[in-house]
Order: structure tokens, then C-alpha cells, then sequence
């Protein structure tokens, strides 16, 4: 049996959410305009691979956001914040596509630096940077990206409409605060 899409609830929800992330996302802005004179001036080439982080969070948890929204509505997950087989390989996934992509950002970043000419701290340092950003933000907003499906289905929201844009700008949030937080873990 198909269920009837209700385009009333789906624009109100849609609607309220989006208008709230928009001004977390106006936060992360602010957050990212305080931080951006450190991060240039102390270590050159990390505000090269920003952007992409910053897309990397949003990509990988809407999509994880996608597979739990689609997970609660068939049934292949139960409603409740509980460790099953599949949600562990869900969040395995993206933890492992988190800790890849990191490693290709923070590559790809320092390479471009390098063949632009631009200031840039070492290989190493800027890879311990976005791994340890990347990882600790990919931990951070996939076990949010699992609370949000799950307690959004069982308020009788839709959890694809309402997962996926509160993950990817919150994730804009957790990740500028990783960031800050590795570069002065590294130094």
C-alpha cells in the first residue's frame, strides 16, 4: 500500500527546518569570519581546504541521513536509539568515507598550494590537521544524523526531510569548531 504524500506537511516541515539552519548557518559563518585571521596567519594552506570539509560533512552525512530515512520508513531499522547490525554499518561507512575524504582533501590541499605557490605548513601537519578535524566532526555528526532520524520518525516527522539539512549545517558548525580545535592540538 502507497501512503499519500501530504504537501502541506512536507513544505511546513521543510520550510521551518531550512529557515532554522539558515541561521545556524549564518553562526558557522560568523564562527569561521572570527577564526579567519588565525587560520591564515598561523598556519597557511588549511583555509585551502575549508570549503571542501566543509562540503565533505554535508555530503556524507545527507547521504547517511538518506540510508537511515529510507532504513526507518521500509523498516529495516527499528525506531530507537539502538545499536543494530545495520545502523553500525551505516555509521562504519561514513566514518571510513570521513576518514578517506579527509586524507584526499589534505592532500589535494597541500598539492595545490604547492603548485599555486602559495604559503602552506607541512604535509604532515596539515594531514594531522584534517584527519583529526574530519574524523572528530564525522564521529560528532553521525551519531547527531542518527538521533535527529530517529527521534524526527518517531515525533511523525519526516525524518528526509528534516535529517539532512539540520546535518549539513550543523555539520558547517561542528566541523569550523574540529578545525579550531585540531590546529591547536597540532600547533
Amino acid at each position: 500500500m502507497v501512503k499519500e504524500v501530504n504537501v502541506r506537511a512536507v513544505v511546513v516541515q521543510g520550510l521551518s527546518i531550512l529557515l532554522l539552519c539558515a541561521i545556524i548557518e549564518l553562526g558557522a559563518g560568523f564562527a569561521l569570519e572570527g577564526m579567519k585571521e588565525y587560520i591564515i596567519g598561523l598556519v597557511p594552506g588549511l583555509i585551502v581546504m575549508v570549503p571542501p570539509l566543509l562540503d565533505l560533512r554535508g555530503n556524507i552525512n545527507g547521504a547517511l541521513a538518506s540510508r537511515l530515512g529510507t532504513a526507518l520508513h521500509t523498516g529495516v531499522i527499528e525506531p530507537r536509539l539502538a545499536m543494530t547490525a545495520e545502523l553500525k554499518a551505516n555509521i562504519i561507512s561514513s566514518l571510513v568515507l570521513s576518514f578517506t575524504a579527509s586524507a584526499t582533501i589534505g592532500l589535494l590541499s597541500y598539492a595545490i598550494c604547492i603548485l599555486t605557490g602559495a604559503k602552506t605548513i607541512g604535509v604532515l601537519s596539515l594531514l594531522t590537521i584534517v584527519l583529526i578535524a574530519g574524523f572528530a566532526s564525522g564521529l560528532i555528526l553521525a551519531t547527531l544524523t542518527v538521533s535527529v532520524a530517529v527521534i524526527s520518525y518517531v515525533r511523525g516527522l519526516d525524518p528526509d526531510n528534516i535529517t539532512s539539512p539540520t546535518m549539513a549545517t550543523v555539520g558547517d558548525f561542528i566541523t569550523i569548531a574540529c578545525i579550531y580545535a585540531a590546529v591547536l592540538l597540532v600547533g
